[in-house]
């Protein structure tokens, strides 16, 4: 194989064209965080009231910019390079048509611009959610419609070089379990196109007044949601194949089972796909059987591979480290790696996704949803899951990752204090979250003060603004992050 690096520490190499699309997902990846996180920033002053620094539509502008960024462009773009080097590098192979791979690039770019300018103009503060019938700008809903067929592609190219590998016979039995759960991953993203579809197609009809007239709110909803949620499980299994990637990056780690750790990711698509159900909770469509079957029953259920996986990561650090002679029973974990910012970013994405897993449980139960839809808990379920979870998988993935391509990564004195101002600010963030939901005080709003009440809620005051703290330090790290 023609090779522009050859990994003189794993022997992987990978060919010019591949190497360069994968460059090119991440750079793409590592600004669109920035933007996230500078959004995130605005969003989080906002709501401390001891700052209030947007007005209402300008909040709005920023609440949508970040989750869109955060929750849909930025993990999935960064997910592009972990397919591209699992389906290559992994494989022994070169990709089938870097051409697919530019296809999909510049489609998802098209849809990414089209999407953010669109925001940008103040024309489509709809929020991540989108709901009908706020309508938007037409282009945003296109732009919606071409970043998912980008996606498609993607997952074709993907595909195809699986086959590919197959065929030429560079791999015997089972795929590398990288690669497998990249494999799960995308059968997942497939899945939740078929939901963006059927959400966004009579959308963008819709939004530009052909053909359709009228969107019914809740079949609108139920369709969002088949994608949406199905979407952000394909972006915690990748999480996932982030944490055993950077185990084996920072200290060289291998799976205690990959018999379990397989499993574990075949459950994704057994327990993943109903329970989109529980975002219709308090919403008169289906009966509560098939919701509590769906959302609560089955919600429970998708906590097993994730508990599976939160297990297995560390004790794969715990074997390799006692083979070297940790002392005691907590030798191994006074021995993690805490002077390795990619091992502090592990840690504590391992710990806020088990606190934002929990959340989600609660979330997902029917009589406790009723309490918690609309209060700060479900921010902090999102913050610990995905923002948390994933987003410092990805950066503990990449800070590993990148010397494995010849890049040596500068001001590593900077990127430990990183690693930590950003740990510690998500979980300071989610402390005033938590402590906010169990006041009641309600999500998706500008200002706590209520205009025309005779008096403010007093207790929501601290709650809050400790948000903001968090907030601001989680945002300073993750810009840190992008700059180093």
């Amino acid at each position: 194989m023609e090779a522009i690096y050859h990994d003189p520490e794993t022997g992987l190499r990978l060919d010019r064209a591949t190497r360069r699309l994968i460059l090119t997902f991440l750079f793409t990846a590592f600004v669109v965080l920035g933007g996230a996180a500078i959004a995130a920033l605005l969003v989080a002053l906002t709501r401390a009231p001891a700052i209030r620094l947007l007005w209402p539509s300008a909040y709005y502008m920023a609440l949508t910019f970040h989750g869109i960024l955060a929750l849909t462009i930025w993990p999935h773009v960064f997910e592009a390079a972990i397919w591209l080097w699992v389906g290559t590098s992994l494989l022994r192979t070169r990709l089938i048509s870097p051409a697919l791979g530019w296809l999909a690039y510049g489609l998802a770019a098209l849809g990414i611009l089209m999407i953010l300018g669109t925001v940008a103009s103040g024309k489509a503060s709809v929020m991540y959610t989108l709901y009908i019938p706020l309508r938007a700008d037409p282009l945003f809903y296109l732009g919606h419609v071409l970043y998912a067929v980008g996606l498609l592609v993607l997952m074709i190219l993907f595909g195809l070089n699986l086959l590919k590998a197959r065929a030429e016979g560079t791999y015997t039995g089972s795929l590398p379990l990288l690669t497998y759960g990249m494999a799960v991953c995308a059968i997942l993203t497939v899945i939740s196109i078929i939901g963006a579809v059927a959400a966004f197609v009579p959308a963008t009809l819709w939004a530009f007044r052909i053909l359709v007239e009228k969107v019914d709110p809740l079949y609108f909803k139920a369709a969002f949601w088949s994608m949406g949620h199905t979407l952000q499980y394909t972006n915690i299994t990748a999480m996932v194949v982030a944490w055993y990637a950077t185990a084996t990056f920072g200290v060289k780690a291998k799976p205690v089972s990959e018999k379990f750790s397989r499993w574990a990711f075949a459950l994704y698509l057994v327990t993943t796909l109903p329970v989109w159900m529980h975002h219709l909770l308090v919403d008169p469509t289906w009966s509560h059987a098939v919701k509590w079957i769906g959302a609560t029953f089955i919600g429970i259920l998708l906590g097993i591979p994730s508990a599976m996986h939160g297990l297995a990561v560390p004790a794969s650090v715990e074997k390799t480290l006692r083979s070297r002679g940790a002392p005691g029973l907590w030798g191994w974990l006074r021995q993690w790696g805490w002077d390795n910012p990619s091992m502090v970013l592990l840690a504590f994405s391992i710990v806020l996704f088990g606190i934002g897993g929990f959340d989600g449980t609660v979330g997902t139960t029917m009589q406790l949803n009723m309490t918690r839809h609309n209060n700060m808990w479900i921010p902090a379920h999102i913050h610990g899951a995905l923002a948390g979870g994933t987003t410092l998988a990805f950066m503990a993935f990449s800070l590993g990752f990148l010397p494995h391509l010849g890049f040596e990564i500068k001001g590593k004195g900077w990127a430990k204090f990183q690693a930590w101002l950003t740990g510690i600010g998500f979980l300071i963030l989610m402390t005033g979250m938590h402590w906010g939901a169990h006041l009641g005080v309600p999500r998706r709003m500008q200002d706590i003060r209520f205009v025309g009440a005779d008096a403010p809620v007093p207790n929501w005051f601290a709650s809050m603004n400790l948000l903001g703290i968090g907030g601001t330090l989680a945002a300073i790290g993750i810009l840190l992050f992008v700059i180093i």
